[in-house]
């Protein structure tokens, strides 16, 4: 009975214990969670999360110093993965992904459509939701990271593009504008920014 109640007892504090590091983890690295959705790392990572507490919980031999170290270590390598993701243009790219132009100017990209495993037929239903009758309305249509499908009708108001973000200058999104680098640096000198990553 003394040993059924210390197990008892023990695994309540462990599962204390596992409640608390997803606490503090998801405060940590998921500050702005209600403004993005989830990417497949950030599941992934979740994934492995679960599986660390949930090992510490059930695992008898694993001490509270091998969870702890194991946790650490973890914590370590989320925050590079985070910080080379929103830091640099090929980690955003490898991590995050970039937007996908499936229609410009009322023409698919059928090549980049077989490649993301889209059909004609999914599209046309995307476009009636949005009473969107022929592709000669569409100025473009994008992929967004999260995988929603971002329509601009032609006639329509500038959509918005994001050319520096985190301190990194999108060369994909200049490229979208038609424009380069040294163009963007032109304007931001004449704002009286000359660093773009201040």
């Amino acid at each position: 009975m003394y040993d059924l109640v210390f197990d008892y007892g023990m695994i309540t504090i462990k599962l204390a214990i596992a409640i608390a590091t997803a606490f503090v983890f998801l405060k940590i690295f998921n500050m702005n969670a209600q403004l993005k959705q989830m990417t497949p790392l950030d599941i992934v990572l979740n994934f492995l999360l679960s599986a660390i507490l949930s090992n510490f919980i059930l695992d008898r031999d694993i001490s509270l110093t091998d969870f702890f170290v194991v946790v650490l270590i973890f914590g370590a390598l989320l925050y590079a993965v985070n910080w080379f993701s929103f830091r640099t243009d090929v980690g955003r790219r490898i991590f995050i992904g970039s937007p996908k132009i499936i229609i410009k100017d009322g023409k698919f990209n059928l090549e980049l459509m077989r490649r993301l495993k889209l059909n004609v037929r999914d599209m046309a239903a995307v476009m009636r939701r949005q009473k969107i009758r022929s592709l000669k309305d569409i100025e473009m249509a994008q992929i967004e990271t999260n995988g929603d499908l971002t329509i601009v009708k032609k006639g329509s108001p500038e959509y918005s593009v994001i050319l520096i973000d985190n301190g990194v200058i999108d060369a994909a999104a200049l490229q979208k504008i038609n424009k380069d680098e040294k163009w963007l640096r032109r304007r931001l000198k004449a704002m009286g920014v000359n660093d773009p990553e201040v």
